[in-house]
């Protein structure tokens, strides 16, 4: 600000030489003068403040552990495959740690001595504690567990099976969030803040499942992959609906070939929620906590009859939204003031949708195939994605793994991994950059085959269910210090030259007045200011006797 023209005997003259400078906008001015400068400086300024309480998204954490299963008098078997499954059997969230536990189940597929196949199913329990300072018992944890992998060893006449089980950890956090209100005396930029309360939900559900084969002798491995297809929000309830793909890989009666199949199994589950209302933004995800395959056998018909029994673990997350005024800035005019904020970030689902694709190509082989090889089957399908948010499009990365069971040039029965490499856009017009996206898969029609000797190729189905979340950043005044008052300027006159971009809160701020008063005498400015502007503020004079 430019200060002078404090002599009485030339403020006329000053006055009207401004006026002419700066073309007019000085005389919009004069509605400062009503603003009494003493009176402010008596003034007590109290700031006020106000709490909002809900449950928020609060620290990740991922911890690991290593579970152990030991098989007896199984060092003569050749070990073919092994596929673990883990279920979560509770957490418990206490001060600076989260204790897990589960059960990891291990399904094997080896060959004897003989070369017979033989088929086993073996389990472990464990638990553990992952450490994070900011655990607290008020808390909850969410807990998601995964093999990451999978490793054998022969020990003595035993087979010990081992796997890494990685925990992925949110927890929810009950918080009380204090934002200043305002107060006499004191001036604040009020926005809309948007507000995620989190309520957590769960519950199971139960299916069964029969349809006939081929005849077959033995199940040898059974897996399964869960995609859901719908979620949404009812009075009292989350609704959930999906799909199981349940792969069957078994050998024929009187045979010791293998032969796979499949069997696509939809489901839908009413999950109680006593925070959900109809509309309301939710999430979920279905996990296999038990299986139970048992077949029967019709010889007359030549036909086997096959009997899945599924029990689901379905956790839900519902989210209400609200807009809470806070401000985003404050001062007090008069007087030197210092400000404490904090950041809030909220993340919101605000699409979900299904999308399918095939995928084919030269597949990575972890091993040795050729020509004098005979390709069986493939097992232990999976798909795991990342996914990748631009405008109008989401880009789905990763990998279709398999099991291929073939023979080698002498007859034995081996395995070899592959993994196919895929990428490939999903079109969303909700998409924007900046967002992020989740994406949950199930691989279906997987085959291999060998065209160049050396090389396999794979094929397969993917069905996905996409989840497109938004992220809000914000930030709000926790707290206010009002310091001295400051002094003021004995100038009759000041001119405030404005930086370009400048808004009505800027030069509000800058000018120590509210925004309603730089808007009621400067009514022909437009906000955001080009810098090119001049705003005269006159002092009221006081006569002194």
């Amino acid at each position: 600000m430019i200060d002078g023209f404090s002599e009485k005997n030339t403020y006329s003259k000053k006055i009207e030489q401004i006026r002419a400078k700066v073309g007019g906008i000085t005389g919009r001015a004069a509605a400062y003068n009503r603003l009494n400068n003493s009176e402010v400086k008596n003034m007590t300024i109290t700031p006020v403040y106000e709490k909002y309480g809900c449950t928020m998204s609060g620290e990740e954490i991922r911890a690991q552990s290593i579970v152990e299963c030991r098989l007896s008098d199984w060092s003569e078997n050749r070990m073919l495959a092994v596929s673990p499954r883990v279920v979560l059997s509770g957490a418990e969230v206490l001060s600076g740690e989260v204790r897990y536990g589960g059960k990891l189940y291990f399904s094997i597929v080896a060959a004897a001595s003989d070369g017979t196949l033989i088929g086993a199913e073996r389990g472990a329990e464990f638990s553990h504690k992952a450490a994070c300072a900011s655990a607290a018992p008020a808390q909850s944890a969410d807990v998601v567990l995964e093999v990451e992998k999978t490793d054998v060893r022969y020990e003595g006449r035993s087979v010990i099976l081992s796997a890494i089980v990685t925990a992925h950890i949110r927890l929810y956090v009950p918080t009380q969030l204090q934002y200043l209100t305002g107060g006499e005396g004191i001036v604040c930029d009020f926005r809309p803040v948007r507000i995620r309360r989190l309520s957590a939900c769960s519950g199971t559900a139960s299916l069964e499942e029969e349809f006939d084969t081929d005849y077959v002798g033995d199940v040898l491995l059974h897996s399964e992959q869960v995609c859901l297809t719908r979620v949404s929000c009812s009075a009292g309830s989350l609704d959930i609906s999906g799909e199981i793909n349940l792969g069957i890989f078994a050998k024929r009666e009187g045979e010791n070939e293998p032969v796979s199949y499949e069997r696509l199994i939809p489901f839908r589950a009413e999950i109680p929620c006593d925070e959900a209302s109809a509309g309301m933004s939710c999430v979920a995800r279905a996990e296999i906590s038990s299986v139970n395959v048992t077949c029967s056998c019709d010889e007359e018909k030549n036909r086997c009859r096959i009997l899945a029994q599924i029990d689901l673990d379905i956790r839900g997350t519902v989210s209400r939204r609200d807009e809470v005024p806070m401000a985003a800035d404050a001062f007090a005019p008069g007087y030197a003031s210092a400000l404490t904020c904090a950041p809030l970030e909220t993340e919101e689902a605000v699409c979900a949708f299904t999308a399918a694709e095939r995928v084919s190509g030269t597949a990575a082989v972890a091993g040795e195939v050729d020509f004098s090889c005979i390709l069986q089957s493939a097992a232990l399908c999976e798909a795991k994605i990342a996914a990748e948010v631009s405008e109008g499009e989401i880009t789905a990365e990763g990998v279709l793994s398999a099991l291929v069971f073939y023979k080698d040039a002498e007859g034995a029965e081996r395995t070899v991994p592959v993994s196919l490499p895929f990428s490939f856009p999903v079109r969303c017009d909700r998409a924007r950059a900046g967002d992020t996206a989740r994406i949950s898969a199930l691989c279906c029609g997987v085959s291999v085959r060998q065209k160049k000797e050396g090389e396999l190729e794979a094929e397969g189905a993917l069905k996905l269910y996409v989840t497109l979340f938004s992220r809000e950043k914000y930030e709000y005044v926790t707290e206010m210090r009002v310091g001295e008052a400051e002094l003021e300027s004995e100038c009759a006159v000041s001119v405030y030259v404005p930086t370009a971009g400048d808004t009505l809160w800027d030069t509000a701020k800058k000018l120590g007045k509210t925004p309603e008063q730089v808007q009621a005498a400067n009514p022909g400015l437009t906000f955001p200011l080009s810098g090119g502007e001049r705003i005269v503020v006159y002092r009221k004079k006081e006569n002194v006797l």
